[in-house]
């Protein structure tokens, strides 16, 4: 089973910066909206917890659970709020002795699953921690869009600032495709002192036929199958493959 997580993710400084570099956005109110809908809640690969937090400021009052393998990304999570339960682990192996009535897997993380095995074992790990009946929703770049073609440092330079007003540039360049992966470089800058903090990840595009196959054999039934926000189509001109599911 191949997965692989970005080191940064453990680094609690660089954990720190995440929120800024990935505010709030559409894809995150479409999630809420299931959060709100459920009674208990299991986001996977939670990140800084940042739904989470929202869905309970809103009203949650069932059981939300947020799983992450990045201990940094974790203590900045924990350091939101008390009232969701973090725990440290991945996909394929947690073992919560419990089930849901949504799994959730957003920010892309899905595309750390190197392979078939990979998503297998996640896919039957989602479904053991389920409800009868259960969501499942997540969602995967579409690789028809070819995202990563605009992953160089001239298009994608932006800038940010840090929780102590730091400020810094971002940016991701050097994407080497190798088949269905591409490995990319990630950078933050702060130009004031030149501290630079480097990351190197690798990220799956999975065929949305053989993605469709996988979920099915899983044992989930698909309720959604979307192309960006807005529950457009999956076409080569748009750049997500959004997924909800219910288990069979």
């Amino acid at each position: 089973m191949v997965s692989q997580v970005d080191a940064a993710y453990a680094d609690v400084a660089q954990a720190e910066l995440y929120d800024a570099e990935c505010p709030w956005h559409p894809q995150d109110d479409v999630y809420l909206a299931l959060d709100l809908a459920a009674a208990s809640v299991l986001d996977v690969g939670c990140g800084t917890g940042t739904r989470l937090v929202r869905a309970r400021e809103v009203g949650h009052r069932g059981r939300l659970v947020g799983v992450d393998p990045g201990e940094g990304m974790l203590a900045v999570a924990r350091a939101k709020t008390d009232r969701v339960e973090w725990v440290y682990g991945d996909a394929q192996t947690m073992d919560l002795g419990s089930r849901f009535e949504l799994i959730t897997m957003t920010g892309h993380a899905f595309q750390v699953l190197l392979d078939d095995i990979s998503v297998q074992a996640a896919l039957r790990n989602f479904h053991r921690h389920l409800e009868p009946g259960g969501r499942l929703a997540f969602e995967t770049r579409n690789p028809e869009a070819r995202a990563w073609e605009s992953w160089i440092r001239t298009e994608s330079l932006g800038r940010i600032e840090g929780p102590d007003g730091t400020p810094y540039e971002v940016w991701v360049d050097n994407p080497v495709v190798q088949g269905d992966l591409v490995t990319f470089e990630a950078a933050r800058r702060a130009p004031r002192t030149g501290e630079l903090l480097t990351s190197t990840s690798t990220l799956r595009f999975l065929d949305a036929a053989r993605l469709r196959d996988l979920v099915c054999q899983a044992g989930f039934t698909i309720e959604g199958w979307f192309g960006d926000w807005d529950r457009g189509p999956v076409t080569a001109g748009n750049p997500e493959i959004v997924v909800v599911a219910r288990a069979a």
